[in-house]
């Protein structure tokens, strides 16, 4: 009876002192966490107000620097450098008038987001006029990677533009300053769209054109929306009180609007996505069906043709049997009723043998050209010497300096060959005095010390043929 009551006691009583241990440990933890959180009290409203209001302005120098990064990015996205168009995003003034607007709304200042919309619509409309001008008149052409990436706007470039902008009004707000704001101009890419839309309209493609206008307007209501977040966060001052009835009214409005704007997004996601899964899902049939004793898979290429999956396969080696590629066939349209597939193969041994013979001449341009690499090595050494060993052309002219007492300077590199084969090149110099200046044998022999060592140092070499002699 005892030992029953203990282990009746026991039982009930561990599940309220675990609870309790948990409660205490959240009570003791929980301010430490809060004070690693806390935002509210580091803000500076004000400050942080002015600096979002002037940086709405589009005059001067900002219109300047927003045509010229423009065409920076354009230059980008025409040639497929990503650096470049990074380094465009980096001094691009068009976050402003856009976390304008969302301060605007965030403390109901309707001059400040009319002033900052009139802005954002210049800055917009000088961004696709001076990109279009740059494409039109540029003879790069056909479109890459990096503008056909701007095309296409999913619900990941949406949660980008959400949290690049609460990054970037939360940096905005602090005391101190960073460099969070360039960061948060390069993940959320505003110039890159605008420089696609100016592709579309100097070629007349309204795919580009729409496609990348509607990336650009995403990104830019999803900063505004979220700076409005932050800003109601903060507890910035209002500048004008509106009543919760009206408030709920336009908060339901802006909640339909941006739910219809981010419906297409949600759309193309959904197609990117089942696009990807079903493009590697028909990789991998290729890559564990596609076998055959003599034969190798030299290209696999998955494209869309009316929104279904079609695998491109090219083979070399010996043919396939018709009848082993309808068996292939048969079991794609188990594995992927929807999908399809394309096998090209060579006419068999020929084929192996045209491509022996293009190794072979491959394998023996390379062993030419190699040879050649070495001969030219080869000569640019010989070259190297001979430029060393070569007399300064302005060496006669220098000893005329020096001593005014010389008439003329003969200067030559000669060549001693011995009977054993050993040769050697030694500067030789030929220095003559004019005789009226009667400098006598004392001085011929001191100037020809002079010029010697002097020659010595000035040619870095260990001997010199230097004759004076009086004309």
């Amino acid at each position: 009876m005892s030992t029953s009551n203990s282990s009746e006691t026991d039982q009930p009583q561990g599940s309220p002192g675990f609870g309790a241990w948990w409660k205490s440990t959240l009570d003791l933890l929980r301010p430490h966490i809060l004070e690693r959180l806390r935002i509210v009290d580091l803000a500076t409203p004000e400050a942080t107000m002015e600096g979002i209001e002037r940086d709405t302005e589009f005059r001067g120098f900002n219109l300047w620097i927003l045509v010229f990064s423009i065409l920076i990015a354009s230059i980008g996205l025409n040639v497929n450098s990503t650096a470049v168009i990074i380094g465009a995003m980096l001094i691009s003034p068009l976050m402003g008038p856009i976390m304008g607007v969302g301060l605007g709304v965030g403390v109901n200042n309707v001059g400040l987001i009319l002033k900052s919309l009139s802005n954002l619509a210049v800055a917009v409309g000088i961004s696709i006029l001076a990109s279009a001008v740059y494409f039109f008149v540029s003879p790069i052409n056909e479109a890459g990677s990096e503008l056909l990436a701007r095309t296409n706007p999913t619900l990941l470039d949406v949660l980008v533009a959400f949290f690049g902008g609460i990054t970037g009004i939360l940096a905005g707000s602090r005391k101190e300053r960073n460099n969070v704001i360039p960061g948060v101009a390069i993940a959320t890419a505003l110039m890159p769209p605008l420089c696609t839309a100016g592709y579309g309209l100097a070629h007349l493609d309204g795919g580009y054109f729409f496609g990348a206008l509607y990336l650009f307007v995403i990104n830019a209501i999803l900063i505004a929306a979220s700076t409005t977040v932050v800003v109601r966060f903060l507890r910035f001052p209002l500048v004008k009180h509106v009543d919760p009835a009206t408030e709920r009214r336009y908060k339901r409005y802006f909640g339909l609007g941006l739910a219809a704007l981010l419906l297409p997004s949600a759309f193309i996601l959904y197609n990117t996505v089942t696009a990807s899964v079903q493009s590697n899902k028909l990789q991998g049939f290729v890559s564990n069906t596609i076998q055959h004793p003599g034969v190798e898979v030299v290209k696999r290429e998955v494209v869309f043709e009316d929104g279904l999956p079609v695998a491109h396969v090219v083979l070399l080696g010996a043919t396939v049997p018709g009848d082993i590629v309808a068996q292939w066939q048969a079991q794609l349209a188990q594995f992927m009723p929807h999908a399809s597939m394309t096998i090209v193969q060579n006419d068999g041994p020929s084929g192996l043998e045209d491509l022996q013979r293009m190794v072979n001449l491959y394998a023996e341009g390379q062993t030419a050209l190699s040879l050649r690499d070495a001969e030219l090595v080869t000569l640019r050494g010989e070259l190297s010497v001979l430029q060393e060993k070569g007399l300064p052309e302005s060496l006669a002219a220098e000893i005329l300096a020096q001593a005014p007492e010389v008439a003329k300077v003969e200067v030559a590199n000669k060549q001693w060959t011995t009977r054993e084969g050993a040769s050697e090149a030694v500067p030789w110099v030929d220095v003559v005095v004019h005789e009226a200046d009667s400098v006598g044998q004392a001085r011929l022999e001191a100037l020809e010390q002079q010029l010697g060592a002097w020659l010595l140092l000035r040619l870095n070499t260990d001997s010199v043929q230097l004759r004076v002699v009086e004309r």
